[in-house]
Parts: C-alpha cells; structure tokens; sequence
C-alpha cells in the first residue's frame, strides 16, 4: 500500500519532534476531516514513544482569540516543549501573534503540509517563519531523473500548482513497480523517490519520510537533511 494519507504528515511530525527531544506538545487543529486524522496520528504515535500531548486546542476558520487558552497551556505543569499545528496557512498567521502574546513563538513548531494552502505572499507569510513542515523531496531539492518542478510544471499542465504532489506521487507508483522486490528482501533498502526517501514495512506498507521545509522572511526553503 502506498498513499499520501494525512495520517502521513501526523506520524512525520511526531518523528521530527521526538528526534529533537520535543515529548511535551501543545496540539492545534483545524476543524476539516483531514487536519483531525494528522492530529489523531500525531497523538497516537507521540504517545507510542513516550511522548504526551498536554492539551489539544480546536482552531476554527476564522480564528478567534485564543491567547488565554494558550497562557493557560503554556503554564502547566511541565511546560511545553514544542506546537503541532495541524493548519491552514490562514489560520496558521492569524495565530501568529497570539503565539508571541502566550509566550509560544520561540518554542519548536511543526505543521502538516496543509500550511502550504494560500500561501504565495512573502509579506503575510513572514508570519510563518520557522516553522517546519513536510514536502515532497523534488518540489524543494530536486532528485536525479527527474527535470525540476517549475521546469516540469512549465511543460505539463498536470504537474502545476497543487497537482505537482499528484505528479511527484505518479513518479514514486512507477518507481515502486520496479523496486519492490529490492525494498521487500533487503533489510535496509529504500528509494529516493519524489515524494521523499521511499522504505516498506513489515505489513508490506510503503513508509514515507519526507523533506522538510520552512519559511524565512516568507520564502519557502529546504531545511537540511538533519531537519536542522
């Protein structure tokens, strides 16, 4: 089985924070069906290496004020050690000074590929900067036998705009019909595909580990292999 679940972006976050030793996190998520299932995979994949969510806090479309909510979690006991923001990228800048009100904006941040919705403007998007999110390897870093994705989006309609994850998703399926015999019998094979370095499991599901990116002075940029 091979998918781009948003259960994906959950578990990729949950990786990511623990490799930093972030185990105490502030969950915040969207309202729509796909942001609840990352939240759900997050959780539970936190809590199976010994992390803990302390508080997961519902961010409506239009953001109201949650600064008291956020004081409130920030002050509990055991602090927190990290934000996963399960959010659109509206949402995401509308929360942006609450953060820094509630004493939040220097903490660790990791969002679901869903931070990339509406963005585009490097003045609004400065809002975001720092905070780390998933992508597909050939959208931020290229890959071998592949031409970049803006040169690959000039020439074909279907791997433009959004329908470039779809494009780069389309490349791995094939790539995987060749390669699955070598990642099924050797114990440390893997593919570097599209969409980020390709392994399966023991159940026979492909596992995804993805670029990471984030936003500086508005600007989308690869963050290195490390996540550093």
């Amino acid at each position: 089985s091979f998918a781009l679940a948003p259960e994906d972006d959950g578990i990729a976050a949950a990786e990511y924070l623990l490799a930093r030793k972030a185990r105490r996190v502030l969950v915040l998520v969207g309202s729509d069906d796909g942001m609840r299932r990352s939240a759900t995979a997050f959780r539970e994949h936190l809590a199976s290496r010994g992390g803990i969510v302390i508080e997961t806090l519902t961010i409506a479309e239009k953001p109201v004020d949650s600064t008291a909510a956020l004081q409130a979690a920030a002050q509990k006991e055991g602090g927190v050690d990290a934000l996963f923001l399960a959010l659109k990228s509206g949402q995401a800048r509308a929360l942006a000074p609450q953060l820094t009100t509630a004493g939040l904006a220097a903490k660790l941040r990791v969002s679901t590929a869903q931070l990339l919705s509406g963005t585009g403007k490097p003045e609004q998007d400065k809002l975001l900067d720092g905070i780390a999110f998933p992508a597909e390897t050939w959208s931020v870093q290229g890959i071998a036998g592949l031409p970049s994705a803006d040169a690959t989006g000039s020439m074909l309609s279907t791997a433009r705009g959004p329908a470039a994850k779809l494009f780069a998703f389309g490349y791995d399926a094939w790539l995987l019909t060749a390669y699955l015999e070598r990642l099924a019998t050797q114990a440390n094979g893997k593919i570097d595909g599209a969409t980020g370095d390709l392994r399966i499991d023991g159940f026979g599901n492909i596992v995804r580990s993805p670029a990471w990116s984030t936003f500086s002075n508005g600007q989308i940029v690869a963050l290195a292999r490390s996540g550093d």
